[in-house]
């Protein structure tokens, strides 16, 4: 889903806004749309900001200036003004549109500026323009404008830009940079560049921090050094000494630390909380103030719904470029057989199913045998068992044998008291269905690169049981911790990373256990003068590159 389809009440609005057909009745509305909630009102300030820019594209000597990406503040001036440049207020009535008395939404204000901003930039874009709202100049090589943009002699302004030649920059802050041949680039401001294609490296740095941005992350140089590569299928960053990346997508659709006070399981990133049977317990946490201890009986769950879905492939469980499940358990799972059964004892950490049936998706100990629906085949008897929908191949499970050969640990190992860190991935990318076990992969099947998944649906999710099951036969015994879902693929560099930080007591992000919503963005840390391999799809790092 793109963002337009994602608030189309307020793309609506903002429509009538850009038309100047707007009223008050949807001004009213727009400020409850708006209202604490940052995405939207990102999403409302870069609608706008587009339908200025195609305005300003048909008025020659009008530019839309993005004066920063961390400010929620779009200017319209002439071209080449200082970028000191404030627009001063001129008397002007305004259309259609009177507003009640002490109706002060700054959205409302915002709408009303528009067309006196507009009319203010026509007015002085015949002013010439002023040398000093230049970025930089060109040292050696050669710029081409792409679209909007300014070059002056050696000297270029805020825009887009073709890289003819490799060529060798300098910004008026004080950074020397290398654009290669065939790169894309966007100057928004001083401090902030768009790499679109090609490959950049800041090589001589001053002290300001100078943002990167990407469709798939944003990476801030700290004041350092730093390179960009985009030109293969997955980004190549070499970090600097205070290199920070923001990926666009890491935060889970779902996550249940269990540290608030509330009776209920909260859902920390969406609205999936979930609800208690009697027989899980809420004790001390493996990492934090919170974990539910199950005991194995029928009313050991936790029962956190359907995600909103109504069919397959609806609903926050529904996944289509990947999925992850992600927990801490200290098990004490029997592994008994049952007589006269191929399947024995079997505990869930994580199922999501009911009425969708074989789009089942599960993580779960089981100690079973002669299933025809394994992949990779086999026997396997005591696992850890990752179950999944694939179109074209159906419902499989793999399974993490838990028989001590190859590095994998026997089920007496994972019953030492500790807790172990648990992750089943899928990635439809690459068509990699994995198994970790405290940060190792231990088991994984190749599926053709591609392989679409089905998820989502009605039926509900449990935490530590089945919703299809009433009696105890899948009840999870033992404790569990800190569980995620994601609907893409962690890639194994960032499973350890959050290995890492529950190790030194803090939750998979970094951040100290609360019970504060997770916030929409992150800062990671990059290692000084290491290249890192970024994931096209996410943002997140891959590994960590040879220089």
């Amino acid at each position: 889903m793109n963002r337009s389809d994602k608030y189309p009440e307020i793309k609506k609005i903002a429509d009538a806004v850009a038309d100047q057909t707007v009223t008050e009745e949807q001004v009213a509305e727009l400020d409850q749309l708006l209202k604490d909630d940052k995405q939207a009102q990102a999403f409302y300030h870069q609608y706008i900001t587009l339908h200025l820019q195609m305005q300003a594209n048909a008025t020659p000597d009008m530019e839309v200036v993005r004066r920063s990406l961390h400010l929620e503040e779009v200017i319209v001036r002439p071209s080449g003004a200082n970028s000191d440049y404030q627009p001063k207020p001129q008397p002007r009535s305004m259309p259609n549109i009177e507003p009640k008395p002490m109706f002060f939404s700054k959205w409302y204000i915002l709408i009303a500026s528009i067309p006196l901003l507009l009319f203010m930039v026509l007015f002085i874009s015949f002013f010439a323009s002023n040398k000093s709202d230049a970025l930089g100049e060109v040292l050696n090589g050669q710029l081409r404008i792409n679209g909007l943009g300014k070059i002056d002699d050696n000297s270029f302004y805020r825009g887009s830009y073709f890289v003819d030649e490799t060529s060798r920059i300098s910004l008026f802050s004080g950074e020397i940079m290398t654009i290669a041949q065939g790169s894309q680039i966007k100057f928004f401001n001083e401090s902030e560049i768009e790499l679109q294609q090609g490959k950049l490296a800041i090589e001589q740095a001053s002290g300001q921090n100078i943002v990167v941005l990407n469709e798939s992350f944003d990476v801030h140089s700290g004041g350092g050094t730093l390179l960009v590569d985009v030109t293969e299928a997955n980004p190549i960053i070499q970090a600097g000494n205070n290199t920070t990346l923001t990926p666009k997508r890491w935060r889970p659709n779902h996550f249940w630390p269990f540290d608030s006070q509330s009776d209920r399981a909260i859902d920390l990133a969406g609205n999936a909380s979930g609800i208690p049977g009697s027989g899980a317990q809420r004790i001390k946490g493996l990492v934090g103030s919170g974990a539910y201890y199950f005991d194995n009986s029928q009313a050991a769950r936790i029962d956190v719904g359907s995600g909103g879905g109504t069919a397959p492939a609806t609903g926050s469980f529904s996944a289509t470029d990947g999925v992850t499940i992600e927990a801490l358990v200290v098990p004490k799972f029997t592994g008994e057989k049952r007589q006269g059964k191929s399947f024995g004892e079997l505990d869930e950490i994580f199922r999501k199913d009911q009425d969708d049936q074989e789009h089942r998706m599960l993580l779960s100990f089981q100690q079973d045998e002669g299933k025809d629906y394994l992949r990779p085949r086999g026997n396997y008897a005591e696992s850890l068992s990752f179950g999944l929908y694939l179109v074209g191949q159906g419902y499989h499970e793999l399974k993490l044998a838990l028989d001590g050969k190859n590095n994998r640990p026997t089920l007496a190992e994972l019953k030492d008291g500790k807790a172990h860190h648990v992750v089943a991935t899928y990635n439809v990318s690459s068509g990699l269905k994995a198994i970790y076990l405290n940060g190792k992969m231990l088991a994984y099947y190749q599926y053709p690169a591609g392989s679409k998944m089905l998820s989502g649906g009605a039926g509900t999710a449990n935490i530590g049981n089945s919703p299809n099951v009433l009696d105890d036969r899948e009840a999870f015994f033992g404790i569990i911790d800190e569980v995620a879902f994601y609907d893409f693929a962690l890639p194994k560099y960032i499973i350890q990373q959050h290995l890492t930080a529950i190790q030194q007591g803090n939750n998979y992000y970094g951040f100290k256990p609360n019970a504060k919503p997770l916030p929409q963005s992150i800062n990671i840390k990059l290692d000084n003068q290491v290249s890192y391999l970024i994931d096209r799809n996410t943002g997140l790092p891959i590994k960590e590159q040879p220089n």
